[in-house]
């Protein structure tokens, strides 16, 4: 294994210019569209150009960045952005939708695929799931000694953030923004919501990343990568990020490790909301309730020197062969009711549901079992580490679930053969995810930022609707206590804790009633109920929906959301 890789931001050509003249060993980039950082100022076809013939003028390696959620009257113009980056040269392309990895490796042989921390690789059976990929950026969220079991079971590249801004919620599985706002930061723009006041403080604002002094440690763990975040930050920051962190990587391979107090000086004075060493060192002080803006005491302006050689960069013009998508109804109505406690799985049953999920880890789950007719799925947990592995196996085989709710990928390579269906945080988007999943036998939720009628729009309608119930807005790691914040808009949401982590629910909870039916009309049949309130009235409302029945439902509607079901994210 040679040098750990410098992986440093560049959200416009003067960033870039910064990074390469600090000693970046690749640099990270968007274009137009699909890049998760979409207010950056980001490069166009000839910007690539220039951008790519700077970098491969000084053996820098050029990485753009697609790692945004897709939708079906998309996929068309995301593949010809990649095929014009791929003929100006890029050396990988980085992806949230782990259904385009073999698509992009079969299309551009010789393009890397690096998966994005948005999909949130947690653990060594999500990372051997992706193992077509050739490196993961694992979420941000993972002490040094989970990522340590990650790199011993998976052999391919591994990268991890090693500076910049953190979110409150683990990436890609946020619909705080878009619920709020109708702006996605899943797909590159995050209002964020984490910023906000909440209870008269920055509530849910973090610190800073910066592992910094913990060079030695990362490249002991023989990872690939370290990654600086900041697209959107200035030139002056990414250039002291990138010189501060390559000299610390240069003196440890020196044999001299040294920090010296004027590099955290300059960094902190570059953009700091204070900095922390985050989940990494097992540290959960990652919040700075009193600010939610950084704190720029230096912005030199300065001109970066970069070589530029006559070099070749281009290739030919790929145009790629997409797979076909089937047209596929549901003919099989199913009304899956997720349920919190006995008694209201009980009721459930009672009024009709076709599965309930039900924690496995709940201590009633067999009471459950013992009093319903209808299936029983467990429902597994969305934070999963290589700790918790064995203990759900286990808890998978005395308990003999019907089948399982997963909110975690890692499910898919336990080899369980029992029916699996896939949590919405799972993210999926358009009619190739749905391909992906199906494939290897799981029906998934589909993703809830999406528009009614973009769902309807679906070639293949095997998948789940959630129609009703709490919308959970965050998951993240951090252990919050349990309780209510409030916006200065007088919005309320509920933070609960879960397993190793916690979640924020909003307060209203969607309800979409007769207007369901039009799922049905064009043959979405799975409806999914998620509700700790009358669940047993609410599913026999539901139940009458799904057999055709009509509904007075004018006065229950006023007290419910429609969400995104309508108006979908931008």
């Amino acid at each position: 294994m040679g040098k750990i890789e410098l992986l440093a931001p560049a959200g416009s050509m003067a960033n870039l210019k910064a990074a390469v003249s600090r000693g970046a060993d690749a640099i990270y980039l968007g274009m137009q569209r699909f890049s998760a950082r979409d207010f950056a100022t980001n490069f166009n076809e000839k910007y690539l150009s220039e951008a790519i013939k700077i970098c491969r003028s000084n053996n820098v390696k050029t990485y753009l960045t697609m790692n945004t959620l897709i939708k079906n009257n998309e996929i068309t113009d995301f593949f010809r952005q990649l095929s014009a980056a791929y003929s100006k040269g890029i050396d990988s392309v980085i992806i949230q939708e782990i259904s385009l990895i073999d698509i992009v490796k079969k299309n551009y042989p010789d393009l890397k695929v690096h998966i994005s921390t948005q999909a949130g690789v947690m653990n060594s059976e999500h990372s051997k799931l992706l193992g077509n990929a050739d490196r993961i950026t694992l979420a941000r969220e993972l002490k040094k000694e989970e990522i340590c079991k990650i790199r011993t079971s998976f052999q391919k590249g591994l990268e991890i953030f090693c500076h910049g801004a953190l979110c409150a919620s683990i990436s890609g599985q946020c619909l705080f923004s878009s619920l709020l706002g109708g702006r996605s930061g899943n797909r590159g723009r995050c209002a964020q919501p984490c910023r906000k006041r909440y209870n008269g403080g920055y509530y849910l604002s973090t610190k800073e990343l910066c592992l910094i002094r913990q060079i030695p440690e990362i490249i002991g763990l023989k990872i690939d990568a370290i990654k600086i975040e900041g697209r959107m930050r200035t030139p002056y920051y990414v250039a002291a990020a990138t010189e501060a962190y390559r000299k610390a990587i240069d003196s440890f391979y020196k044999g001299k490790f040294i920090i010296p107090k004027e590099t955290i000086t300059k960094l902190q004075g570059a953009f700091s909301r204070e900095f922390t060493e985050g989940i990494f060192k097992n540290s959960h002080d990652i919040f700075n309730r009193n600010k939610a803006t950084g704190t720029i005491k230096e912005h030199k302006k300065e001109f970066y020197e970069v070589n530029t050689k006559d070099v070749k960069v281009g290739r030919k013009n790929i145009i790629p062969k997409l797979p076909e998508i089937e047209r596929k109804r549901n003919n099989t109505k199913q009304l899956i009711v997720r349920a919190y406690n006995i008694k209201d799985a009980v009721e459930a049953d009672a009024s009709r549901a076709d599965i309930i999920y039900f924690d496995i880890l709940n201590p009633g789950f067999c009471e459950v079992k013992k009093r319903i007719g209808c299936r029983l799925f467990g429902a597994i947990p969305r934070i999963i580490t290589d700790d918790d592995i064995e203990d759900i196996k286990r808890v998978i085989k005395e308990k003999k679930p019907d089948g399982i709710l997963a909110g975690n990928l890692a499910v898919l390579n336990l080899n369980l053969k029992i029916p699996i269906h896939l949590d919405y945080n799972i993210n999926c988007f358009n009619d190739i995810d749905i391909r992906y999943f199906t494939k290897r036998d799981a029906l998934p939720i589909i993703s809830p930022e999406l528009s009614m009628n973009e769902m309807n729009k679906f070639r293949n309608k095997n998948f789940i609707v959630l129609v009703h119930g709490k919308v959970k807005l965050m998951t993240l790691r951090h252990k919050l206590e349990e309780g209510w914040i409030k916006d200065e808009k007088g919005g309320f949401f509920e933070i609960k804790k879960i397993h190793n982590g916690t979640e924020i629910i909003n307060k209203k909870e969607l309800g979409l009633f007769s207007q369901s039916s039009h799922l049905i009309q064009n043959g979405i049949r799975n409806f999914l109920i998620d509700s700790e309130k009358n669940v047993g009235k609410i599913t026999a409302i539901y139940r009458k929906v799904l057999d055709g029945k009509d509904i007075s439902d004018r006065r229950l509607r006023k007290k419910y959301i429609l969400a995104w079901s309508c108006r979908g994210v931008k």
